[in-house]
Formats: structure tokens, sequence, C-alpha cells
């Protein structure tokens, strides 16, 4: 395969990938919806959904992983190179694209992060709530849970419902 055609392939797995990441920061985005509109039947629904996007997205990685160690390999280069350091060894035309492309699913990357850390706290925060709702209106309903040392404890700390949920 000419070098040409594996530029190409290497970028059409990039734009795969931006993608999938682009349709995983979507299903965030509603699934933070689904827990601020205390919609939990929608929220496991998407919860599916983010399942089979992220598979879909490590099928990406794997595909461009693989071009990536096919192209370093005839050019000569380490199989286990980056694509960010294979980079400097395509053509000097075609490396902002490469570098551009690198660059976007990597701010996809922390942006999907951070959101997956904020519907986390939204849904600690819910379950809290939720608990301290229930206590109030039904002191007895909320059972107890051993502690490290054998007590029952019976309150939960936001930090622990987070651990939980998380």
């Amino acid at each position: 395969m000419k070098l040409q055609d594996q530029f190409q392939d290497i970028v059409a797995a990039l734009q795969n990938e931006l993608q999938e990441y682009g349709g995983l920061l979507h299903l965030f985005d509603r699934q933070q919806k689904c827990i601020v509109h205390q919609d939990p039947t929608g929220f496991l629904d998407i919860n599916v959904d983010v399942d089979e996007q992220i598979a879909k997205l490590s099928g990406c990685r794997l595909e461009r992983e693989a071009l990536v160690r096919s192209t370093a390999m005839a050019m000569g280069q380490s199989s286990d190179i980056t694509l960010a350091a294979l980079t400097v060894h395509f053509p000097l035309q075609q490396q902002p694209l490469l570098r551009a492309l690198i660059e976007e699913i990597n701010d996809l990357i922390s942006r999907t992060q951070r959101r997956t850390r904020q519907n986390r706290m939204l849904l600690a925060q819910c379950v809290e709530s939720a608990r301290q709702l229930l206590a109030i209106s039904n002191p007895g309903a909320i059972p107890g849970t051993y502690g490290s040392h054998g007590q029952v404890r019976s309150t939960y700390t936001a930090e622990r419902l987070a651990t939980a949920v998380a």
C-alpha cells in the first residue's frame, strides 16, 4: 500500500474516531439532562446507549492503532510509535491535518472526561437529596449498614454516596 493511501486511511480513521467521540459527548449531555430532570428511566436507557457508543469508540481506536502500526512499519519506524511522533515522518503538507485531528480528539477526550465527572457528581447529589428526603419523611426507612468496626451505621456522607455511585 502506498504512503498516500495509508495517510488517507489514517485520516479517515481519525475522522471516524472524532465522530464517535462527538456521539459519546452528546449522550453524556442527554444523560445530564435526565439527571437534572429526574428521569431515571431515560437515564437507564441512555446508559445502554453510552455502553454501545463506548464499544464503537473502542473499535475505532483499535482500528486506528492498527493503521498507525502498519504505517510506521512501512515507513521503517518502530511499530509502537505514537501517531503524534509518526506525524513528522509524513510529507510536510500532510502534517498539519494530522496534528489538527489529533488535537481535536484529545480535546474531545478531555471534554468527555469532564462531563463524566460532572454527571457522577450530579447523580451523587441527587441520590443524597433523595436519601435526605426519605430520612425526613420516614426516618426508619433508610437501612443501616455496617461500619469498618462492625457497628451499624445509619448515615451516609455525600463522599461515600459519590464513591458508591461512581
